[in-house]
């Protein structure tokens, strides 16, 4: 029986060993703060939450203990958080590592920052994937934060997704898009309703517009735009922003240069603008970033959109009377995900005036989320 119980542990030991030599490699490079505002230790508790998140994630292996002056010189890639195709590869034969992730932080207002990470194959040097993550400088937020942009990193579920629902159970919430719940009760704009199942919204008639919704991850809206089972909600909260943090401002270049004159409605451009922003701007892209940073599917309005949202949220109209009963009336200017030129990008007043304004300036923000029926 001894000679049987020693036999079954070395067979245990030999399937742990396998899984664990089957574990995927991701090397946790150092955060880069290329604006020089947020401490080394804010750096080092990103950079270690990241390494633990990957760490417990199934299938990976996350470490940290790279010999960065080694492989590309540290000091030039904190400064600028590059690193090209052969400092990739050459990276993972040093290291072993499968992956690697490149993770920037910047600081937004007094207590917030943006976490942008990326993942890339050290073998073929393409990026498979890239997020970002709003949160405060407090140590669970940071872990927390970290967790989520980890999470989606590895295209796992984000386990900071869970809710509770009426009877006590915790599930993750649905991700698909485009199913909304109804949500007749009056809450303050900081209340994220936490919902019981997922209810299609009726978009046929213009009576839903204005109607306050909850989308499945929890975050809200007011509707301000229905056609052809296709809507738009506006955010109940909004930020006072730069839209291009760039001490020298750049051209995007998958967005064409638009004048103030010309701001035609396309339903959804503004998500296509967002991508272009952050993925040419990264943590620069302060407007855009934090629109995202509500929850999937949220992004900052194209003119055309936000124009038309100014449109139907005058004096008096259902967008009005319940953003006003809600403390989330639109006062004000608004950037818009439109660029004039490499300068300036326009920005719309709750009024309906369209005019341009330099990207460095801070001008309020507020997200629109586009779902179907």
């Amino acid at each position: 029986m001894k000679k049987l119980l020693f036999i079954a542990m070395l067979l245990l030991m030999a399937l742990s060993a396998a899984a664990q030599s089957q574990a995927k490699k991701v090397a946790i490079l150092e955060t880069i703060d290329k604006e020089g505002n947020v401490s080394y230790g804010v750096k080092l508790m990103v950079r270690s939450n990241l390494t633990k998140a990957v760490s417990n994630a199934p299938g990976y292996e996350g470490y940290d203990r790279v010999n960065m002056s080694q492989i590309m010189g540290e000091q030039d890639f904190q400064r600028t958080g590059v690193v090209n195709e052969e400092q990739i590869k050459r990276l993972g034969e040093i290291s072993g590592a499968d992956y690697i992730v490149v993770s920037e932080v910047a600081k937004i207002g007094e207590t917030d920052i943006i976490v942008t990470a990326t993942i890339l194959n050290v073998e073929t040097a393409q990026t498979i994937g890239a997020d970002n993550a709003l949160m405060t400088t407090t140590a669970s937020d940071i872990q927390h934060g970290c967790e989520s942009l980890a999470n989606r990193l590895l295209g796992m579920e984000d386990p900071n997704t869970k809710n509770t629902t009426s009877n006590g159970d915790k599930t993750f919430m649905s991700k698909i898009k485009g199913k909304i719940t109804n949500n007749n009760t009056n809450t303050n704009n900081n209340t994220k309703t936490k919902t019981s199942g997922n209810v299609d919204v009726p978009l046929e008639t213009n009576e839903k517009l204005g109607a306050l919704v909850t989308f499945p991850d929890g975050t809200q809206g007011v509707v301000f735009y229905l056609e052809n089972g296709r809507g738009l909600a506006v955010s109940l909260t909004e930020r006072e922003l730069k839209w291009d943090a760039n001490r020298k401002n750049e051209d995007i270049i998958a967005l064409d240069n638009i004048d103030e004159n010309n701001h035609p409605f396309i339903y959804g451009e503004g998500e296509k603008n967002t991508l272009a922003i952050i993925q040419q701007l990264g943590t620069n892209a302060n407007a855009a970033n934090w629109c995202t940073t509500m929850g999937e599917g949220w992004y900052l309005p194209s003119s055309g959109e936000l124009y038309y949202l100014m449109t139907v949220s005058k004096k008096g109209s259902p967008v009005y009377n319940k953003l006003t009963s809600m403390g989330a009336r639109l006062d004000g200017w608004y950037w818009a995900s439109t660029e004039h030129n490499r300068k300036e990008a326009m920005n719309i007043s709750d009024g309906g005036t369209v005019f341009t304004e330099d990207k460095d300036s801070e001008v309020k923000v507020r997200a629109i989320r586009a779902f179907t029926e």
